[in-house]
Order: structure tokens, then sequence, then C-alpha cells
């Protein structure tokens, strides 16, 4: 059995590839309303009900973006957003988050395994989360003909 069918197979899966794919999008609709040197800073939108939190890398773009919060939610309605907060997460934090054994690091085998699966995947969505994964942990993939 290939990870893919025992992935797709699995309704709790399916359902935060979900949850995942609408926050990519509402990310990607902030984004576009942002100036493009605000853009990379936005790291995260998440929804709850009718309320959009943003996270952004630095609390100097967590201040600018509040300013813009009103424009933000305008921009969202049709998301059902009336509400937008701001919330920074500076990447200092994040380096000491994954130095506390916190966030586990995927050995070279697996990233290089992650890269293969994804290429032969149909789900174009659910190739896109292992691209996504084996890309974040900077971690070139081993050379299976080594």
């Amino acid at each position: 059995m290939h990870v893919r069918d025992l992935l797709t197979g699995s309704p709790a899966v399916m359902h935060a590839l979900e949850c995942q794919r609408r926050e990519d999008g509402l990310l990607a609709r902030v984004r576009d309303l942002l100036n493009p040197g605000a853009r990379p800073h936005c790291l995260q939108a998440t929804a709850s009900e009718d309320t959009l939190t943003v996270t952004v890398d630095a609390a100097v773009w967590a201040t600018r973006l509040r300013y813009l919060a009103p424009e933000l939610a305008q921009g969202l309605a049709s998301a059902g957003i009336t509400r937008v907060k701001i919330r920074a997460r500076p990447s200092d934090q994040r380096r000491a988050r994954q130095t506390t054994g916190r966030v586990a690091r995927l050995t070279p085998a697996v990233v290089a395994h992650l890269t293969a699966s994804a290429e032969h995947m149909a789900d174009a969505g659910l190739a896109e989360v292992f691209r996504r994964l084996a890309s974040r942990q900077g971690v070139p993939p081993i050379d299976p003909d080594r």
C-alpha cells in the first residue's frame, strides 16, 4: 500500500488538508490585498467564525497591518470575514521553538520519499502538501542512486 492511499483514505487527514487549503487560500487573498513589500511578512491566516487572524513575522509588521485591518476585513467580506486580528511571531521565537525539540526534523531519506511520492500523486493538492513539507525541512533529499 502506498502512503498516498493511507493518507487519502483517512477522514481526519482529508479534513486537515481541506482546512489547510482554505487557510492557504485566505493567506493568498490577504497577500493580494497588501502592497508588495508587506506580502512576504504574512506567514499564516486562520479563520474562526467571522474572524481572520493573520500572523506576521515581526512586531513592526503587526503594527503596520493593524492599521489596515478594517480594509482587509472589507476585502474579505465575501469569505464571511468581518473582523481581522493581527499577531506577530518573530523569527527568533520560531527558531527557539525548533531548538526545544517540539518540532521534529525529517531525515534526508524521508524528505526524498515525500518528494518522490509527490511526483506520482494524482491529487495535485496533496502532492503540493508533500512538496511543501519536504521543502520546509531545510534538508536536501538523499540521492536514491547512492
